[in-house]
């Protein structure tokens, strides 16, 4: 399965990344430079898999709206300089109990494992 991969920002460390994924088959990969709020809407379809993004070059606020509209999206932040990546995923999940809600902050249980989210 080809994976479809969006290099947002234009930056040393997103064509560095890009170089890199660009060797893989297995990834099909976009470059878009310009910074939009609406990037899956100017994407070709279907919307990407994942998104990848320099964390010194762009505010990771854009990838909400994003998770929203896309739930099968995840969003990459990268921070090469701290070796370092932040990774956001659409993946929702019912909130059965408090307790359901406690072990995730506790890192205890996936939130897929809870009754009900399969």
């Amino acid at each position: 399965m080809t994976r479809r991969v969006v290099l947002y920002g234009k930056s040393l460390v997103m064509s560095t990344i890009g170089t890199i994924l660009h060797e893989k088959p297995e990834f099909h990969v976009q470059q878009v430079e310009e910074l939009l709020p609406d990037i899956v809407d100017r994407l070709a379809t279907p919307p990407p898999d994942v998104i990848l993004f320099d964390l010194a070059s762009v505010d990771p606020h854009f990838a909400i709206p994003l998770m929203r509209k896309v739930p099968t999206l995840m969003v990459i932040g990268v921070d090469l300089s701290g070796n370092k990546m932040l990774v956001l995923s659409g993946e929702q999940s019912r909130l059965v109990t408090a307790d359901d809600l406690v072990r995730v902050i506790q890192g205890g249980a996936s939130p897929t494992s809870f009754p009900g989210n399969g």
